[in-house]
């Protein structure tokens, strides 16, 4: 049986005092409020740190013991609401709204609620921002104003849903492998340390920690591409050259006197090469059309075996006169990211990607628009 990890240099759990912590009913598991581990619902003590799970046995009863109140988990963005709210804080959503078979309202079905003492509700909203697949414990969500939280990472499962909710730190949140603030163990191409965030008067600042596999944001908006970008489209990993003059066409051949007969030559400035997990280049595509269009089925470069590029994914347009080049995203369902290095400024609902994890960026509880586009 897995053992808790150790508690931090400088402090551990404190000793829980009665009322003690309420767990949190998740779908079909229960969240431990000191380690934050999942654990079944039949279980009367948390797997990974022994904590009785003491609220946990009443969320398992057909509605909820007298004196327990009912939190609410909002529909569409799955967060954890405040007790008597008609309202989700996050999103906005209204909980009558929630859809439902039929068209037709009625009781969320077991899991979709929290049972929380009357005198332990001021503790749901530290236990609904706890990540779930941590490796040690985390603080809970910092306020901002009003109480609210600041800023989180939301994670983005394969199928387009909101997953785990990760906490911003109101200063600085790392996220790593091995280190941080945000730890996830289980994703072996994340560097130790391998990104950062941090806030500003101005608003909020995404840093690549000189990472080997580096940090991918979703453009938004057309993008000018220059020489060594890395581009993410589906699964493909693509790099963006220009050619040097050693490489520019060499006009036509002749051969003794006659002209080699073939494909007419048509003049290209720049490339795509396909990367691969083998750390080299594997397809080269050269660029020569005013357009060229990359998707799954239709396009002047298709990838058939790529279930997550769309039919036609996204374009690059080509300057011949000024030797620039603007990709595109065509209103594909997973979106073109590009690689950056170094710091660039985050806003609201961004989408970044790191290893295998996809998150978005939201930012909630914030005056005047600070964090947004």
């Amino acid at each position: 049986m897995p053992t808790a990890p150790p508690p931090p240099v400088g402090g551990g759990w404190e000793t829980p005092t009665a009322p003690p912590p309420a767990a949190v009913l998740v779908g079909d598991s229960v969240v431990c409020p000191r380690c934050n581990a999942a654990n079944e619902r039949e279980m009367r003590f948390c797997k990974e740190c022994g904590f009785r799970l003491a609220s946990a046995d009443a969320a398992r009863l057909p509605g909820a013991p007298a004196g327990m109140q009912m939190a609410p988990t909002c529909w569409r963005c799955h967060a954890l609401g405040d007790i008597g709210a008609l309202f989700c804080k996050f999103c906005g959503a209204a909980y009558k709204d929630a859809p439902l078979a039929g068209g037709q309202r009625a009781p969320q079905p077991p899991g979709q609620f929290t049972v929380v003492p009357p005198d332990a509700a001021n503790q749901s909203a530290q236990l609904q921002q706890r990540p779930l697949t941590t490796t040690k414990p985390q603080p809970s969500a910092h306020p901002g104003p009003h109480g609210q939280v600041v800023a989180r990472l939301v994670a983005i499962l394969k199928d387009g849903s909101d997953g785990r909710i990760f906490p911003v730190n109101p200063d600085q949140t790392d996220l790593g492998r091995r280190e941080g603030d945000i730890v996830l163990g289980d994703d072996p191409y994340l560097s130790p340390r391998h990104m950062r965030i941090r806030r500003t008067p101005e608003g909020f600042l995404l840093r690549d920690l000189e990472s080997v596999n580096g940090v991918y944001l979703r453009i938004r908006e057309p993008v000018e591409l220059t020489d060594g970008d890395m581009l993410l489209l589906g699964q493909q990993v693509i790099r963006f050259e220009l050619l040097d003059d050693g490489e520019q066409p060499l006009g036509p051949a002749m051969q003794n006197g006659v002209l080699l007969f073939g494909t007419p030559e048509v003049p290209r400035i720049a490339r795509l090469s396909q990367y691969t997990t083998e750390g080299v280049g594997r397809d080269v595509h050269y660029l020569y059309r005013d357009e060229t269009v990359l998707g799954r089925e239709n396009g002047d470069i298709v990838f058939t075996d790529d279930p997550f590029m769309s039919r036609r994914h996204a374009s690059i347009t080509a300057d011949r006169m000024q030797r620039r080049f603007v990709m595109r995203d065509l209103g594909s369902s997973n979106g073109s990211a590009i690689r950056f290095f170094g710091e660039k400024r985050i806003s609201h609902g961004d989408q970044i990607r790191v290893g295998r994890h996809l998150f978005r960026f939201d930012v909630t509880g914030l005056p005047g628009g600070f964090g947004s586009r």
